[in-house]
């Protein structure tokens, strides 16, 4: 088994340590708390694994679970694994009145626990990073201290008081990095359980974690908007959720999640935006509806923005108006959206709304800068003029001889031909 280092022993960092432990792993545990330090210290809330009973009731004397001073704990280790708090201020964790400034978290106790690791290190080490972090953080203020030591970005997806059935029972194992090859921390984690491992990018991590996040109060919110236009209404918030929970197709399931434009079609916009005017006829307060809506306007924007930076000097011409493929219709279409803002810019754009508008189009057999607004395979797979540059959302257009292909937020995954050309 591995021997592992742990290094902060909170609310996560001792039941991580405590469970690796328990799969046999020769674990070490450092803070620079004492008190910390000891079985003791785990929260008799922590549960077993998929069962009723405590954590701590499975803590025997024999659990290969040691503590230790920080260079003790280096020379023991065949990696480390750091939990150390990245907190916010009080005003910032949601337990006061909203306040308009924003912050980002507080780096500064993860940065000291990685530099006194560092200084006493006397080889290079695996390091993996736990602490929920945002996008680019690693690689701006980690990486810098690390010198030749190899650093892994591992959050984990747990819920306090469920760490070890979380820990044995992931949805998935993410591991972050720039290396390939071997890891040690890869494959304690992923031997943890028979859940997918997802190796990718340091910043495609973080942001995976802290989306993770999102997604569970977004659902959360939702949820509580609905009960409370329940209340207002005269309907019955039980029933409306229980009829929503069944929904495994589109709501519960994969679908929707994905990149590609924003949302569209003849129901979702307008129904929003009535739901928005329902929101302020009641008094309800927050505007959930109008904010999505205005987040929507704000991604075609942006959207907009990037096509006539990525063209150039080249003609801008938008394949594809309608709101998803197979149909001809608009209505609600976030690409007609586009066409509309760009035009309200004053950009000369060609606007080819169907895939039966190509024959009559000449822009479109000329080289210029194309965006598919709708991935119909007429408008994906097609001969592009060499020179032309293509705005792909949707992550289809594959590569060709002479061609700049831009995959928005695929980064370092554009192409020209067999080059690479991040947007």
């Amino acid at each position: 088994m591995t021997r592992i280092g742990v290094v902060g022993l909170g609310k996560l960092g001792l039941p991580v340590a405590i469970c690796l432990a328990l799969r046999g792993h020769q674990v070490i545990g450092y803070d620079k708390d004492p008190s910390r330090m000891s079985v003791a210290a785990l929260s008799p809330l922590e549960r077993a694994p998929g069962g009723p009973g405590r954590l701590a009731d499975l803590v025997e004397p024999s659990l290969p679970l040691t503590f230790s001073s920080l260079e003790d704990l280096v020379r023991g280790s065949d990696c480390v694994l750091v939990a150390v708090e990245t907190p916010h201020s009080a005003a910032h964790e949601g337990i006061t009145p909203l306040p308009d400034a924003r912050a980002d978290f507080d780096y500064r106790p993860l940065l000291k626990a990685v530099g006194d690791l560092v200084a006493v290190a006397d080889r290079p080490m695996e390091i993996g990073i736990i602490s929920t972090v945002l996008p680019g953080t690693v690689r701006r203020l980690v990486l810098p201290l690390l010198g030749d030591h190899r650093l892994v970005y591992c959050p984990q997806f747990v819920a306090m008081g469920q760490v070890a059935s979380d820990l044995f029972g992931p949805e998935f194992v993410l591991i972050g990095r720039d290396q390939t090859g071997p890891s040690v921390v890869s494959e304690v984690l992923a031997g943890l359980s028979d859940a997918p491992v997802f190796d990718v990018g340091i910043e495609t991590a973080e942001l995976t974690k802290v989306v993770y996040n999102t997604f569970v109060s977004a659902k959360v919110t939702i949820s509580n908007v609905v009960q409370q236009m329940a209340h207002e209404t005269g309907a019955d918030a039980g029933d409306v959720f229980r009829i929503v929970r069944a929904a495994d197709r589109r709501l519960m399931g994969p679908a929707y999640i994905g990149p590609g434009m924003a949302d569209g079609g003849p129901c979702h916009p307008r129904d929003n935006i009535a739901l928005s005017w329902l929101m302020r006829t009641t008094g309800a307060g927050a505007d959930l509806f109008g904010d999505l809506m205005r987040s929507r306007q704000a991604y075609v924007e942006w959207l907009g923005a990037r096509f006539v930076e990525l063209a150039g000097s080249l003609p801008l011409v938008l394949l594809g108006t309608a709101y998803k493929p197979g149909t001809d219709l608009r209505t609600g279409s976030s690409a007609q959206l586009l066409a509309t803002l760009l035009q309200l810019q004053g950009a000369q754009v060609t606007v080819v709304h169907t895939s039966a508008d190509l024959a009559t189009t000449l822009a479109a057999e000329e080289p210029a800068a194309f965006f598919v607004g709708c991935p119909e395979p007429e408008f994906v797979r097609r001969n592009w003029p060499e020179g032309s540059v293509v705005i792909d959302p949707w992550h289809v257009v594959e590569p060709a001889e002479g061609v700049t292909v831009h995959r928005l937020g695929a980064n370092g995954k554009s192409t020209q031909g067999d080059a690479s050309d991040p947007c």
